[in-house]
Order: structure tokens, then C-alpha cells, then sequence
């Protein structure tokens, strides 16, 4: 039995759950082993099953499952391997080559889950192209029917799809021509999964499950034995992979990824101690073991371009430590790729926290990369939200220990993703210069905030939808509609689909909020899902947003405007956004939902007068209530 199994169990005997499920999500953010994870999905069904788990996860996910064969140990194992994200899923699962019917019959047992996410599980043996046919008519033909299902199911269900791509299988009648002849297996295979990747609408993604072959191995992937005794397409070697590469994808696909990659230096960054060997005397370039420290940065450099940011966090005197950066000629990251640098002697732990709070994220979006088991130990144990990669002995494995982490996929990559860094380094200075402000109001009136509101269109939608998925903290409803589901309720005549871009002295921190409000009749808009980035937390820009929807739904003739606020473990700062512009809540009939209503021109309607708001319909501020504070 696997150590962590064990230490969970001993925790589920005590009565203690949470410290239960963190030992198995330790366990799953490492490599995977079928059995370990068998069993990880055994005690995880009776540690759930009486709702003990309450509190622990950061998201419950309903996963549907279509396999186009035996798909019984990948369900498993996404349930596994969802616990690295602090997740956890709730699943369904087709028959066996039943995925195309569950799909196209309305009235299946898939639509009566009403899933979250679907997992289209398939096989090369699905893809319907014969050595006769002709190659570029039926790839076309393949295409639409794979894109035809994915269109039935956002249409139906608004779920997220997650497609595995198709692997060319290891022994080939056509030997070494089906990678190049145009009729050849390998070479059809392979057009297909890059022609599926060309037409991949938003909210649906692939795995590329060839790499996870590559990685395990062909022998592995394509084990036979388990194909004609149990119609198990994949080998029991690679499920776990399989399952965890999934998962990736969908935790970014629902905003769960982790955002901040937070550094040690001396044997990380680098051979050696840089304050006891010096400059010259550390091991960084020329040389076998130098060079796989400098390609670990390259790669590093490669995480900062997509979106992830860096930061270090060293036990080191702060001049020594910030000396490679500033003079050693091998150095592949410079002081600017980083958002936040500690050095110093306080705990890692400690250490951690300060970057969190320093830059506005929570503590899970943080992963740990440092090379001393006993310092990944501590961490673990303190701050079991943090994600902490275990390193291999030898640096020329860092980058894929890294790479294979849980939780550092993208869905997308958007501007912003790719400015984030700079964004993240204007909220530090921000932060600082509230600190030193005199009050609270002088500070927001140096910030010279601009809050641009733009309706959706074809340059923004990928981002509404991911600011939906992800943002928790300024989020009134909690509500995660798909760009499928964004589509349906834009259509309503009326509709108000709406980005949100931010610049003050500091930065353009881009697009960060998106707000949908939908007729009720002709008289009322509902504010149906509203999110701001925290990146511009206490700047006041979601009041500001609010009032702009107030104004816009005045000049269209309405007299009112309804917003909900849906309580949870994670949006206590959105909690009196309606109440501080000036919306009083209504009488509630039970629930958790909390329900507002402003009445335009009888309420008093409170705008930041620090905040000016640029609008895609200017109208004149209203007749009666309007207020700035």
C-alpha cells in the first residue's frame, strides 16, 4: 500500500477528512500508478460518502464520460486525479461504444446528468476512413461528423468538451509508408487530430493522447492482451497518465489552473550556493550538469510567455541572492521575468504567504519548485494548498518534472495571459503606494482609473468566457456559462453582454470583468452573471461597471434593475458590491440566493467619482439619484 494511502486512511480513522483527502491529492499530483490510484478511488468513495468532505474541495465538477471502449479504469482515475486541483467530480459513464448514440439521442442518460464537462474518450478504431478511400474527402467527412457531435453537445448541454486526439497505432500493415503515403493509417490519423485542432470552436479541447503514448511508451498504450479481454483500449500503464493530462485540461478549461510559479534558487535556478561559492563558483552553462540549469530557466521563460508568472522564494541573504541575476552572463531569467522576490530567513511558508498577498492570488494558485525534500516536506504539511513539484535527483529532469506538474495547462491564451506579469508587478506597486498614501481616498484618486466598457464581439469573447470560468472573489452568482451558453443568452433581445478593461498610472491591466444582464420584461434587467478580475480589487472598478449597466438600462427605458449575490466559501468580497451602488435587498422566501433590486429614479444610484467609465453607448447621467463617492 502506497504511504499515502495509508496516511489517509489513518486520517479517515481519526475523523479527520480534509487531512484525508490532502495526504491522497499529494498522491495524485505525482506520477501515476494504476494500482495506487485504484485504490486512492476506492477510500475517496467512502470518504465523500456522507457529505464529510463538505468544505474540502475547491469545486464539485459533473464529468461525463463517452468512450468508444471499456471505459470503467479512466472514470476512476479522473476522479484521482482530480483531487490534485482540490476537486471533486461526480461522474457518468456510456456504455460500451455507445458514445455517438448518447450523444445524438436527446432523451439519453448524458443529458439527464447535465453534465459540466463531457470527455469524449475515443480510439483510432472509431475514425472511418478506409485504405480505399480517398484521403482528403474523407478526412473532410471525419471532421464535420466529430465537429457535428461536438456542436450537439454545447448546444445541448453547455458543457465543456474535452476530445482525446487519436493515437496511430504502433504496428502498421503499411510499415514505414503510413507515415508518408496519403492513404497511410499514421499519416490519416494524424491529419485528422491536426484538422480537429483547426476546428476546434471555443469551449471544446483537445488531449493530445499520442504524447501521452509517447511518454509511456507504445508497448504500454497499446498493450493487447487488455483490448481482447476487456475491450480496455488503453494499457493499464497509461490510464493514470491519460487521466491526469485530462484533468489538466479541464481544470484550465474551468478557470482551476494554477497561476504563479514560485522558485528557489541555490540547486534550482542553479548549481551550488551563492552565498558560500560566489559567482564564479556556482554551476550555471558550460557543461553537461550547467546547461541542464540553464535550459530548466529557458524552459521557465517559456511557462512566463504563456501566462504563468514567476517568483522566487530563497532562504539567502537578498543581495547574494539577486547577484547571478544581475551579473552572471549564463543567466536565462532576468529580475524582470519575476513578479515578486523574498530572500530572507523567515519559513518558506511564510515566505509564500507574503507572495500571495503581495500579488493578490490565493494560496492554490501557487506551485513550489525547490530542491530540498525537507523544505517540500514543510510545505506540504503547513500549506497543503500550495502545489509542490518533486524534483528528481538530477537537474536534466526538472523541466519535465515541471511540465507534468498538475494544474499548469491553458485552455487558451489570451493578451492579457500573456501580459500578466506586468500586471501582476503593477498590482505589487500598487499595493505599495496604498500603503504610503494618506488615506485611503487620496490613494484611489492618484491611481487616474479608466474603466473602458465594450460589448462582446469576436476579440473578446474567448476572454469573457475564461473571466467567467475562473475569477471567484468579485463573482455575485458563482455562475460558469460556457461560450456556448454566453451565445444563447446574448440572442435574447435586449441582452447586455459587456467586457471590462482597466488602466490607471500603473498599467492597462486589460480586459478583467464581464457582465450579462437579460430582460425580464420590458421594464426590468437582470443582472445575470457579473465578475471582475481581483487584480483590481479595491481600485472600485466593479462599482463602476454596476453604475455603468444602471445608466444604460435608464437610457433604454427601464425602470429597474434586479442582481443576485450567491453566497460561497470564496466570494466574500463581492458580497456588498449591489448594496454599495445603491440596490436594496428584497424580501427573501429561503435560499441562498440573496436578491436586489434597484429602482431607477427612486433609488439613489452611488458611482466612484474616481473612476472615469468610457461607455459604448454614452447616455446622460441619470435624471434623478445619481450620486458620485
Amino acid at each position: 500500500m502506497h504511504p499515502l494511502v495509508r496516511s489517509a486512511r489513518e486520517h479517515a480513522a481519526d475523523g479527520d477528512v480534509p487531512a484525508a483527502l490532502d495526504a491522497l491529492a499529494v498522491l495524485a499530483s505525482g506520477s501515476p500508478e494504476f494500482t495506487d490510484w485504484i485504490a486512492t478511488d476506492r477510500l475517496l468513495g467512502r470518504l465523500t460518502a456522507d457529505g464529510a468532505a463538505a468544505g474540502w474541495p475547491r469545486r464539485t465538477v459533473r464529468v461525463a464520460v463517452l468512450s468508444s471502449h471499456t471505459g470503467a479504469q479512466l472514470t476512476a482515475c479522473l476522479r484521482t486525479a482530480a483531487l490534485a486541483h482540490h476537486v471533486l467530480v461526480e461522474t457518468y459513464e456510456s456504455g460500451y461504444r455507445t458514445y455517438e448514440q448518447e450523444v445524438l439521442d436527446p432523451g439519453s442518460g448524458l443529458y439527464g446528468f447535465a453534465p459540466d464537462v463531457v470527455v469524449l474518450a475515443v480510439d483510432h478504431r472509431e475514425v472511418r476512413v478506409g485504405d480505399g478511400d480517398d484521403a482528403d474527402e474523407a478526412l473532410a467527412r471525419e471532421t464535420d461528423r466529430w465537429t457535428g457531435l461536438w456542436q450537439d453537445l454545447q448546444e445541448r448541454t453547455g458543457a465543456v468538451v474535452v476530445q482525446h486526439t487519436f493515437v496511430p497505432p504502433v504496428d502498421d500493415a503499411w510499415g514505414e509508408l503510413g507515415a508518408s503515403s496519403p492513404t497511410g493509417r499514421r499519416r490519416t490519423l494524424r491529419r485528422l487530430n491536426l484538422a480537429l485542432g483547426d476546428h476546434a470552436p471555443a469551449g471544446v479541447h483537445l488531449v493530445d493522447a499520442e504524447a501521452v503514448a509517447t511518454t509511456v511508451g507504445g508497448a504500454a498504450w497499446f498493450d493487447s492482451r487488455y483490448w481482447y479481454a476487456a475491450k480496455q483500449a488503453v494499457g493499464l500503464g497509461a490510464v493514470g497518465l491519460l487521466a491526469q493530462r485530462t484533468v489538466d485540461v479541464v481544470a484550465a478549461a474551468l478557470g482551476l489552473g494554477r497561476k504563479v510559479v514560485v522558485l528557489d534558487l541555490d540547486n534550482t535556478l542553479w548549481g551550488g550556493v551563492i552565498g558560500e561559492d560566489g559567482l564564479g563558483g556556482i554551476v550555471l552553462g558550460g557543461g553537461a550538469e550547467g546547461e541542464a540549469y540553464a535550459d530548466f530557466q529557458t524552459f521557465l521563460r517559456g511557462l512566463r510567455r504563456r501566462g504563468i508568472v514567476l517568483a522566487v522564494c530563497s532562504k539567502n541573504q537578498p543581495a547574494d541572492a539577486r547577484l547571478p541575476f544581475e551579473r552572471h552572463p549564463e543567466m536565462r531569467l532576468a529580475l524582470d521575468d519575476l513578479v515578486a522576490f523574498e530572500a530572507g530567513w523567515d519559513t518558506k511558508a511564510v515566505m509564500l504567504r507574503r507572495i500571495a498577498a503581495d500579488i493578490g492570488v490565493g494560496l492554490e494558485a501557487l506551485v513550489l519548485v525547490d530542491d530540498n525534500p525537507l523544505e517540500r516536506a514543510a510545505v506540504r504539511h503547513e500549506l497543503p494548498q500550495v502545489g509542490v513539484v518533486e524534483l528528481p535527483a538530477e537537474p536534466s529532469g526538472y523541466a519535465a518534472a515541471l511540465a507534468r506538474f498538475p494544474g499548469l495547462q491553458s485552455a487558451t491564451v489570451t493578451a492579457e495571459d500573456a501580459r500578466r506579469t506586468e500586471q501582476y508587478r503593477a498590482r505589487r506597486r500598487g499595493r505599495e503606494l496604498e500603503r504610503k498614501s494618506g488615506s485611503r481616498e487620496d490613494f484611489l484618486r492618484s491611481l487616474g482609473t479608466v474603466a473602458t466598457v465594450e460589448p462582446r464581439d469576436e476579440t473578446n469573447r474567448a476572454r469573457i468566457v475564461q473571466l467567467i470560468a475562473k475569477t471567484n472573489q468579485l463573482n455575485l452568482t458563482g455562475r460558469r456559462h460556457t461560450d456556448t451558453e454566453v451565445d444563447s443568452l446574448a440572442r435574447e433581445p435586449g441582452a447586455v453582454v459587456w467586457a471590462l478593461r482597466v488602466r490607471d498610472v500603473f498599467d492597462d491591466h486589460g480586459l478583467v470583468g464581464a457582465l450579462v444582464a437579460v430582460p425580464l420584461d420590458a421594464s426590468t434587467l437582470r443582472l445575470d452573471t457579473f465578475v471582475v478580475s481581483c487584480r483590481v480589487l479595491g481600485r472600485d472598478a466593479e462599482r463602476a461597471f454596476v453604475g455603468a449597466l444602471v445608466e444604460h438600462a435608464a437610457a433604454s427605458g427601464r425602470s429597474r434593475v434586479l442582481g443576485e449575490f450567491v453566497p460561497s466559501d470564496r466570494n466574500e468580497p463581492a458580497a456588498s458590491i449591489l448594496a454599495d451602488v445603491g440596490f436594496r435587498r428584497l424580501q427573501e422566501t429561503g435560499g441562498a440566493v440573496q436578491r436586489w433590486e434597484l429602482v431607477i429614479g427612486q433609488d439613489e444610484v452611488h458611482v466612484p467619482e474616481h473612476v472615469a467609465v468610457r461607455r459604448p453607448d454614452p447616455a446622460p447621467a441619470l435624471t434623478a439619484g445619481l450620486t458620485t463617492t
